[in-house]
């Protein structure tokens, strides 16, 4: 939630910084300053909240999957992984038609690994992973993300990491 909402307070803090430059204030009768202020400041902040909503999910990523069994950073996992079953979050890929629970999409990495594909989504993006949460395979992040709605969030996680590594 802070991701989404920090990439699209950052938005519209460009929006408006753009709207300055166009001479949009001139027709509210506003001086430039004023709106360039708090375009800055709504920037400022979607960085701010951004990068540190990226680096608290990464420890959580690690925690929660490491939790369940099946990742560990060192080596190998706790657990073996079972056919059906998500490395991630550690329930179950397709539910039986006698159970009660929300079907989910799965994605299937190179490696033959099956995940939950909000789970495999958020380990790539907002966790900073770009390796299957089991084996530790490389993830080739373009063919998993080849929809072009999905290049933004890739491009900000880029731009937050870059940000990170300036503080």
């Amino acid at each position: 939630f802070i991701y989404k909402l920090s990439c699209a307070v950052g938005l519209i803090g460009y929006v408006i910084m753009m709207m300055t430059f166009l001479g949009v204030n001139l027709l509210f009768a506003s001086k430039p300053h004023k709106w360039m202020d708090a375009a800055i400041l709504l920037v400022f902040y979607s960085m701010y909240y951004g990068v540190l909503g990226r680096d608290l999910s990464e420890i959580c990523a690690d925690k929660m999957a490491a939790h369940v069994g099946y990742y560990t950073e060192e080596g190998m996992p706790t657990r073996h992984l079972e056919t059906g079953v998500c490395a991630v979050c550690g329930n179950k890929l397709l539910v039986s038609e006698n159970e009660e629970g929300v079907i989910e999409n799965t994605y299937k990495l190179s490696c033959q690994h099956v995940f939950h594909e909000f789970c495999i989504r958020g380990w790539c993006i907002v966790g900073k992973k770009q390796t299957c949460p089991y084996c530790k395979e490389k993830v080739d992040l373009k063919k998993m993300f080849c929809n072009p709605w999905d290049r933004p969030h890739i491009l900000y996680g880029h731009f937050l990491d870059w940000i990170r590594w300036l503080a």
